[in-house]
């Protein structure tokens, strides 16, 4: 019984994050590509080197980008709010709504950090596929006429297009996990701290680093946030390392098994790196944030 009733609470908490940003996440979402849909008749089409593959490779580039570029967005939307939330539910009053379920401090964060974290980038990979297609319509009309949809093996984009969008929720996944240290801490500043937060944290970071790169020679703090940052690169896309500047690191991909067979090893790979000491104790530290964070709470309230 006890289980069903944290199973309606956690859905209740999940269903009020939804109701009250959605919207917002979703104009953030769709208001590049609206706005690049509506300027395509008026302006010239820069699309790269896809302009040179075949008009399936074409498309599929463009559905890849497209998606990407509203991950992105989300992504800096979400780094911004997210300290902010700290002291949300004192600020709102919405702590009363979710006491009165009643809901502890640690499911009523869990479901505020997974839906801005991990859902909704996870549901901006979606609708950036969707967007993906119609934008892929609309460049390759503009480009070639409806000559080049008749050219386009649409059938065989669907599954490199699903293999694809598999591979980036489970890095979307794992991209949090690596992160996490980062922005608990900043919300733990935000929330102890309150506008100072963030602030102070940026401080104490530089002024750390460069004392002790300067001082004593020892560039441990880049270090360490530069294994952070890069493994959440990693884990998100290309954990394999193909995609570089050399000439040698090239993706050779020539059809929709080759597409498979990487989003199958990239995976695996992005998986392997979790045993990194760097994302172990990147999660130790977020624990104890999550911990700092609660124990703010209860004395908030």
């Amino acid at each position: 019984m006890s289980t069903q009733h944290f199973q309606t609470r956690f859905k209740t908490l999940l269903q009020r994050e939804w109701m009250q940003h959605h919207k917002g996440w979703l104009i953030a979402m769709l208001a590049l590509p609206v706005i690049a849909l509506l300027a395509l008749p008026f302006g010239g089409v820069q699309i790269g080197e896809a302009r040179d593959l075949p008009p399936t490779e074409g498309v599929g580039a463009i559905m890849a980008t497209t998606m990407l570029a509203v991950w992105g967005i989300t992504l800096l939307m979400t780094g911004f709010s997210l300290p902010g939330l700290a002291r949300r539910d004192h600020q709102d009053r919405s702590i009363e709504f979710w006491l009165s379920l009643p809901a502890s401090h640690s499911e009523s964060l869990i479901a505020t950090l997974f839906m801005h974290t991990i859902f909704v980038l996870v549901l901006a990979l979606g609708v950036g596929l969707c967007v993906g297609v119609v934008m892929a319509l609309a460049i390759t009309l503009k480009l070639g006429g409806f000559v080049v949809w008749t050219q386009v093996s649409w059938y065989q984009l669907v599954l490199p297009a699903l293999a694809v969008l598999a591979r980036m929720v489970l890095g979307t996944v794992l991209f949090t996990l690596w992160m996490a240290p980062i922005f608990m801490s900043f919300m733990v500043a935000a929330a102890w701290l309150k506008r100072w937060g963030v602030p102070a944290v940026v401080t104490a970071v530089v002024a750390t680093g460069v004392t002790l790169q300067k001082v004593y020679h020892n560039p441990i703090v880049w270090t360490l946030l530069g294994e952070q940052v890069q493994g959440a690169g990693s884990a998100f896309f290309d954990a394999m390392h193909l995609i570089g500047e050399e000439q040698s690191a090239k993706i050779e991909i020539r059809g929709v098994a080759d597409v498979l067979s990487w989003a199958g090893q990239d995976a695996a790979a992005a998986l392997a790196q979790t045993a990194s000491p760097h994302f172990l104790l990147g999660l130790v530290l977020a624990g104890i944030c999550f911990g700092l964070l609660i124990l703010h709470r209860r004395n908030s309230h």
